[in-house]
């Protein structure tokens, strides 16, 4: 066995959930599990706040804590024991139940707690922001258990959105270039990043939104994985891009943008003069990668 050291490996890349994706127009099926004593709920505030517990696992509730009727309420799929999970963004939390941001301890769930919690408080933003037809400007309502809202003037059906976004770490090889953005505290550091637009390939992407944010035209580009990011809607493709070392110039996204050796770097954040993302992230990723 070889003992060179695995890189780690990207946030919730690995995440799993059986989402029963059939079941969502089954009504009959719905009905029986809502009915069940055995299904559970994830009782939502504001969006991105999940209840959890002393041990770090998320507070799952039994359903009649929520109102079971609610078309609001969602579906989420079925755990390890066939238990039907569902989320409700609920206007109050529940008495006696701490709740913590999803961005704090997402990290640090199991693997079906963080996937359903994922798709959540994924879910639960989309419904949030997307109350009326795109089409008409009707108010629509919930349907396929939570994951679809129908216009019911026009009829025009709405699926969760979902907006791909690339982050990359540009590197020399020996030097990595690292941006702050405008506001951050002075010290924090990240990778580039940026949406993909309309008719435009990830790779495509990546080049373009280095050559905005600092100037550098890019050579090789390798992806590294994808991250769900449901901050509210993103699905992060994440990517090494090779450029030569050259002056860089900055955009309005940025109060800074330099170039970090290596050893420079490591030191820095070992000695906390450097922030960087945290392990949720992919920018996080991606230069924990680089560093080795």
């Amino acid at each position: 066995m070889s003992d060179t050291p695995r890189p780690p490996i990207l946030p919730f890349s690995t995440v799993s959930l059986d989402r029963a994706s059939e079941r969502r127009r089954d009504e009959g099926w719905l009905r029986q599990a809502r009915e069940d004593p055995t299904s559970l709920v994830l009782v939502l505030q504001e969006g991105v706040q999940v209840p959890v517990q002393l041990d770090g696992g998320l507070a799952w509730m039994p359903l009649e804590a929520a109102a079971e009727d609610d078309p609001e309420l969602i579906f989420l799929g079925l755990d390890e024991k066939e238990r039907a999970l569902f989320a409700w963004d609920a206007a109050a939390a529940p008495a006696g139940v701490a709740y913590a941001n999803l961005r704090e301890v997402g990290v640090a769930l199991p693997e079906t707690d963080a996937a359903a919690a994922l798709e959540a408080v994924a879910i639960a933003a989309w419904h949030r922001r997307h109350r009326h037809c795109a089409a008409c400007g009707a108010l629509t309502v919930p349907e396929d258990a939570g994951h679809l809202r129908r216009c019911p003037e026009c009829g025009a059906g709405h699926f969760p959105r979902l907006d791909p976004a690339v982050i990359m770490l540009v590197s020399d090889g020996e030097s990595c270039v690292l941006g702050r953005r405008a506001g951050a505290p002075a010290n924090r550091w990240s990778t580039l990043a940026g949406y993909v637009e309309p008719g435009e390939s990830p790779e495509a992407a990546v080049a373009r939104e280095v050559y905005e944010e600092v100037g550098l035209e890019i050579g090789a580009v390798r992806y590294r994985g994808s991250q769900p990011w449901p901050f509210p809607s993103s699905l992060m493709l994440a990517f090494d891009a090779d450029a030569e070392q050259a002056p860089l110039r900055i955009n309005d996204e940025h109060q800074e943008v330099r170039w970090f050796a290596r050893a420079e770097l490591a030191a820095g954040i070992a000695e906390g003069s450097i922030a960087t993302p945290g392990a949720i992230s992919a920018g996080g990723y991606l230069i924990r990668s680089w560093l080795g």
